[in-house]
């Protein structure tokens, strides 16, 4: 009975341990600005730049930040496919958007436009935010 006591404990105590040999580190604390966004009217022709600034507690591996559209091609566009900054604690992403065609046509009268930010940490931690914009393309 003693032996079999002594070999629960020592269950036990192995598998506190390798919780606690294995437990994550922290997760980083991420803060995502908006610093410029989208108006809601733009006309055809006219491009807006979205900021967006990333602050963080520890270094990331990389920041980026990338467009995605309802209405692919159509309404408000992106002039370039994204940004991306290497390792920091701190970062300014930004993306213009051209003003294409007319929305009058799409399901709501507006083109939904969104901006989406990742952070890469290591260890395999991502910290995501999303912007919607509507914009209205007379």
């Amino acid at each position: 009975m003693k032996r079999l006591l002594n070999l629960s404990a020592l269950t036990v105590l192995i598998v506190v341990m390798t919780g606690l040999m294995t437990a994550a580190a922290p997760t980083p604390t991420t803060t995502f600005t908006l610093l410029q966004g989208l108006p809601e009217t733009m006309n055809v022709g006219e491009t807006y730049t979205v900021v967006v600034k990333v602050d963080s507690d520890v270094p990331f591996i990389n920041a980026h930040a990338l467009p995605s559209f309802y209405y692919p091609g159509k309404g408000v566009v992106a002039v370039q496919g994204g940004d991306l900054v290497g390792s920091a604690q701190s970062a300014m992403l930004q993306i213009t958007y051209l003003a294409k065609g007319d929305t009058s046509k799409m399901a709501d009268g507006y083109a939904p436009v969104f901006f989406v930010v990742g952070v890469r940490y290591g260890g395999g931690y991502v910290a995501v935010e999303r912007y919607e914009f509507h914009v209205t393309v007379p």
